[in-house]
């Protein structure tokens, strides 16, 4: 009994901090961002929000809804670039993190090469890319001339083509995830690899069937992070496009509502906040189902 309360004392104040740090940085934010969502907060009243009237609680939610021109813009191009980290993002990083765990010759350098973005801030890469697609000397646009020379426009005004410019900027940089996956693959145990042989299971068989179910979990939280950071895009939009010709942001406007606003929207901007982490939220639970049904299914096939 002794032994259990002990361990009971260390495990409380070993997480205490975490605990304490979690609800003053991260749940009192979230709950005041939701709160204030029902409020009356702008310019007029920057000390003091007030609470709607009953009926009236939902006021932010029917202007951000039904009146405020980019929300629906924004939503879409988000949830688009969010579906684009899942559909494109996840499975290069995958075959990345495969190639590199051969140990082919130069695999060390290729590593290297591919992790060195994603040291460098999205800030940064993104004022890269803004060269790159320069309209007058940019390599991009030159290319583009080569095979339609009458092409003078800049492709980040250009609306759809500039969805693919932001695309290109941020989804073929995902060094953290693939070290994350290729640490996973490198802790698969051998004999499994030679159990597999014997069984036939080489080449893409021995990746299908062995390297890929065995690191699903950790393919799990690579697709939630590529889709909730697609969703939450905003340097680069911010850098490339200011939110110009369609490719605004639901990061993006929620800047634009609290900051550039003359009026200082704060409990609109929240509004969009709480629509934000709800949305998120959602898009969490369904990377769970989709991988529980999988997870399923794989024990149905063994049975």
């Amino acid at each position: 009994m002794k032994k259990k309360s002990s361990k009971a004392i260390f495990m409380t104040l070993f997480l205490l901090p975490s605990c304490l740090c979690f609800l003053i940085f991260y749940a009192y934010p979230i709950l005041q961002i939701i709160v204030t969502s029902f409020c009356k907060w702008d310019y007029t009243n920057l000390k003091n929000p007030e609470f709607f009237a009953a009926g009236e609680l939902l006021t932010n939610y029917r202007y951000i809804f039904t009146q405020y021109p980019y929300f629906w813009e924004a939503f879409k191009n988000s949830l688009c670039w969010a579906l684009v980290g899942v559909v494109i993002q996840v499975p290069l990083t995958l075959v990345v993190a495969i190639v590199i765990s051969k140990g082919l010759k130069f695999s060390k350098f290729a590593r290297n090469v591919y992790i060195v973005p994603s040291v460098i801030s999205s800030a940064a890469m993104g004022l890269v890319f803004l060269q790159l697609y320069n309209a007058r000397y940019g390599p991009i646009q030159q290319i583009i001339q080569k095979f339609k020379p009458e092409f003078k426009d800049s492709i980040l005004l250009v609306e759809g083509a500039n969805f693919w410019a932001i695309v290109f900027a941020y989804v073929f940089f995902c060094g953290t995830t693939a070290i994350m996956l290729l640490g996973q693959i490198h802790g698969i145990a051998p004999e499994l690899y030679e159990a597999a042989k014997i069984d036939g299971a080489t080449g893409l068989k021995r990746e299908l069937y062995v390297t890929i179910p065995l690191v699903k979990p950790t393919i799990k939280t690579v697709t939630t992070m590529a889709a909730t950071s697609g969703f939450l895009l905003y340097n680069e939009v911010f850098f490339l496009t200011n939110g110009a010709a369609g490719t605004k942001s639901i990061s993006y406007i929620i800047r634009e509502l609290a900051i550039t606003s003359s009026r200082t929207q704060y409990a609109r901007a929240n509004t969009i906040g709480a629509i934000q982490i709800v949305v998120g939220l959602i898009l969490v639970g369904i990377i769970n189902i989709i991988f529980a049904e999988s997870k399923e299914s794989q024990r149905g096939g063994k049975a």
